[in-house]
């Protein structure tokens, strides 16, 4: 059966040359097996020595602000002179096969598995990762350090990273700026946000987007850009991809439809493809897929999933009804995410030395939403919560979706837990709860409190 085709119009191009396919991992689904690279089970609580926290280790445990671009720093004049290192040696991932121009995992490459087209139903059932998911875009035009691992965009980590400085796009504010506002023109009509002047917070998903440099700043070989592909569905949120040098908005939009499940295609006019230049746009029709005459055998990542929408065995994708059918469309999302701490109930008091279940739940209209869990302390017992002033000990998102944390060997004081989700109209809810930790009982009326929080709007280019 073919999936329900979701008409979306979109405008403008793209030229890549790279697609990196994330790591290999199975998840079952009754007695069938589901092959997804980025498809993994929801793990267990997240266990938190909170004495080191609190004392051994106060202050380490709390993350810095995020850092913001500065497009002024670019200056006016365009400035693309540096060369790719001509010693540069690829140095991929242990696991990972190049095929002409193309990086999978070595058994997709070999053609022993194809990425499974349904992810299991125990998956989609975790906040956040229901279809359609809202979703954003951070171009980075400024650079910065990138730390080798898993892709986590919020923590400026990539599988193709060095470990090393990426360098600053060679262009100007306004050739920055122009290139922002083509790929936002990409995207339209689908509910993907870009944003370039600011960046997001940790807690929202969102896949960045490395704006200059070469492919030797990379673990990669010789390419127009690269991306975390084979990830079927997006079923990944937080990739991040490289458009090198003087890229095009064109390359920009392919490399992230690339992290996003979409293969090449045949079509002059389209994203996808390596034919032709200028403006392009996502395929609004199922498009021969691009194999042999672009990167060779084995390397369309998703061919299962594209059959999905234009039958079986047709070698055909058709881009703007996968992407409608991951993101919807952009109508603006005005509901705030419901967020509730199940454990431990508000009040309680523990003797010192104790083991805390925090559990937590959330859920939200749309997929895509993220939640982080926050921490103040003071070492006295505070029973009015107007009074209370605590220092922040602790905060983590959620990225593993466990939602849950182990706080153990607890020390003295009053503690202040707020669960905080975000989704991606800048809609927050908050709980809040207050727990005492103390040789005798305490004595309190206080009660914990939900909040939506603000209403923000989905805001191109902030």
């Amino acid at each position: 059966m073919q999936r329900q085709h979701i008409g979306l119009m979109v405008a403008t191009g793209a030229v890549a040359m790279m697609t990196v396919l994330g790591f290999a991992s199975a998840a079952a689904a009754g007695d069938d097996e589901v092959y997804s690279p980025y498809e993994t089970p929801q793990p267990d609580s997240y266990v938190v020595d909170m004495h080191k926290v609190v004392i051994e280790e106060r202050g380490l445990h709390v993350s810095p602000p995020v850092q913001q671009p500065d497009l002024a720093a670019l200056g006016t004049f365009d400035r693309f002179t540096d060369a790719p290192d001509p010693e540069h040696t690829p140095s991929l991932p242990e696991g990972w096969t190049q095929v002409g121009e193309v990086v999978l995992p070595t058994a997709v490459a070999q053609g022993a598995l194809e990425v499974s087209p349904n992810a299991t139903e125990a998956f989609e059932d975790i906040p956040g990762n229901k279809y359609p998911r809202k979703h954003t875009v951070f171009l980075n035009f400024n650079g910065g350090k990138l730390n080798v691992g898993s892709d986590n965009s919020a923590e400026n980590k990539s599988t193709l990273a060095k470990g090393q400085v990426y360098p600053t796009y060679g262009g100007s504010e306004t050739s920055a700026i122009a290139l922002a506002q083509a790929v936002i023109a990409d995207v339209e009509g689908l509910g993907i946000r870009v944003m370039y002047m600011t960046r997001p917070s940790k807690t929202v998903p969102y896949t960045m987007a490395m704006i200059g440099g070469h492919y030797s700043d990379t673990t990669a070989g010789p390419s127009g850009g690269v991306a975390p592909g084979a990830d079927c569905g997006a079923r990944g949120q937080r990739h991040v991809v490289y458009a090198f040098g003087q890229a095009a908005s064109s390359t920009v939009s392919q490399e992230l439809a690339h992290a996003w499940g979409l293969d090449h295609i045949y079509g002059s006019d389209m994203i996808m493809s390596y034919q032709g230049f200028g403006n392009k746009q996502f395929a609004t029709e199922c498009r021969d897929l691009c194999e042999e005459g672009c990167q060779g055998a084995g390397s369309i990542g998703c061919r299962l999933v594209h059959d999905e929408y234009c039958g079986e065995g047709s070698e055909q994708q058709f881009d703007m009804a996968e992407l409608g059918y991951i993101f919807g469309d952009d109508a603006p999302d005005t509901e705030a995410p419901f967020v509730d701490i199940l454990t431990p109930e508000d009040g309680i008091t523990l003797p010192p030395g104790s083991n805390l279940d925090l559990s937590v739940d959330v859920d939200d209209n749309y997929g895509g939403v993220g939640w982080k869990i926050t921490i103040e302390h003071n070492e006295a017992i505070i029973t009015d919560p107007n009074a209370f002033s605590g220092e922040v000990v602790f905060d983590q998102v959620d990225y593993d979706k466990a939602l849950s944390w182990d706080l153990n060997n607890i020390p003295v004081g009053t503690y202040r837990i707020t669960l905080e989700a975000e989704d991606h109209n800048d809609n927050i809810s908050q709980d809040v709860i207050t727990i005492f930790v103390a040789e005798e009982e305490v004595e309190t009326t206080t009660t914990g409190d939900s909040d939506s929080g603000t209403d923000g709007s989905a805001s191109d280019g902030s």
